[in-house]
């Protein structure tokens, strides 16, 4: 473990690792990419439907806002696609749009076998690999360029949506944050940082709290929260925390505040869509919600316990209960490679006075010497 002196930096460096961990790497990101621009070229070759009208193909979701999370047990993640047509909407029923997706699709040799129907989307399973679920909808209407009305199928009418503003949204939330308390600390130490454009202490806050989702209901999960629930509810109480730790722990607070507190239950509306409500299966069915305030409140319970000097080995045992034991050690182990990197190409000191380790270059840092092959210290 890097010894920071800042507890909450301490703490951020191994959930940012946790949270490294679970993310969409690079291949199988590339591999969605490959994937996604060729259904794309399909549908636009299409001419009894599709070919006519103007329309775009965007990702929106978790990869599109960075918050994979890679599913315990499982080596996939998913990919939304919405299919956006730039048409009248009340021209056409919501089950014509679905039936031409479904058709265009149903032609193709390969997409035929993977695809499977589900309420709002078709879903394309690559198995092993990932699942791309394609949601066709039609403009709303022309002054807002992201709203759109989608097909619900058990409804059988169309239902209002805005993926992409939800992203925006979204987004814009994470990116209140220039630098993050971590990138802060490992700039002063003069240690190897990884890109954290990306990785801002709200977004690695989600993948955190919708892993722990995961352990949580892993034996029964009935009445398991959704992922839009989760990162919604954590942009609204986002407040520009710098920290990873800071930002979950007002996350939770503020949920705890509104669900512990009050009797009646809350509603998670899209923030860029007033009617689209993410938690009307809590007013049919209240045991969704019963079980969101319950794991909320052990989340809750967990994080009161990190914020006390119980010392490294009670901290893992935290750690490992709230995100497992295999994304804990995958995350000690990277720190042990980066100290390990830094020592061998004799960029990492110890300050004399605080015993913190730090880049090579200030007057009180002394270097910690390379291992050798047999781990003697090199001369």
């Amino acid at each position: 473990m890097i010894p920071f002196q800042n507890k909450y930096v301490q703490l951020d460096d191994l959930l940012d690792r946790m949270a490294e961990s679970m993310q969409l790497d690079k291949t199988r990101y590339e591999l969605m990419i490959q994937h996604y621009e060729a259904i794309k070229k399909w549908i636009e070759a299409d001419e009894l439907f599709f070919k006519p009208f103007k329309y775009e193909l965007y990702p929106h979701g978790s990869v599109r806002i960075k918050t994979t999370v890679k599913p315990i047990g499982k080596d996939e993640f998913d990919l939304d696609i919405a299919l956006h047509l730039k048409i009248q909407w009340s021209n056409h029923t919501p089950e014509k749009i679905y039936s031409e997706l479904k058709r265009r699709l149903s032609e193709h040799s390969v997409y035929k076998e993977k695809m499977e129907l589900k309420n709002r989307c078709i879903r394309l399973n690559y198995s092993g690999d990932f699942h791309m679920d394609i949601l066709p909808g039609i403009q709303e209407n022309e002054w807002d360029e992201d709203k759109l009305r989608i097909p619900d199928r058990l409804l059988g009418c169309w239902v209002s949506s805005n993926p992409r503003g939800y992203a925006k949204w979204f987004l814009e939330k994470s990116n209140t944050v220039k630098i993050s308390l971590l990138e802060k600390a490992l700039r002063a130490e003069n240690l190897p940082s990884n890109d954290y454009e990306d990785k801002k202490p709200l977004q690695r806050a989600v993948q955190l709290i919708k892993r722990y989702r995961d352990i949580y209901y892993q034996e029964n999960d009935t009445f398991k929260t959704s992922s839009i629930v989760l990162t919604t509810i954590a942009g609204l109480n986002y407040n520009g925390e710098e920290s990873i730790f800071l930002a979950v722990e007002n996350i939770i607070n503020q949920i705890r505040q509104h669900t512990f507190y009050n009797s009646t239950r809350i509603k998670v509306l899209n923030p860029v869509n007033s009617e689209e409500d993410f938690t009307d299966k809590w007013e049919k069915e209240p045991r969704y919600y019963e079980a969101f305030r319950a794991f909320c409140e052990h989340l809750y319970e967990q994080w009161q316990e990190l914020k006390k000097d119980n010392g490294i080995i009670s901290e893992g045992y935290i750690l490992k209960g709230l995100f497992g034991d295999d994304l804990y050690s995958r995350a000690q182990i990277s720190q042990a490679d980066i100290i390990e990197k830094a020592r061998n190409s004799n960029q990492l000191g110890i300050n004399r006075s605080s015993g913190i380790i730090g880049g090579i270059g200030a007057a009180t840092t002394t270097a910690v010497k390379s291992n050798t092959f047999f781990g003697d210290d090199a001369d």
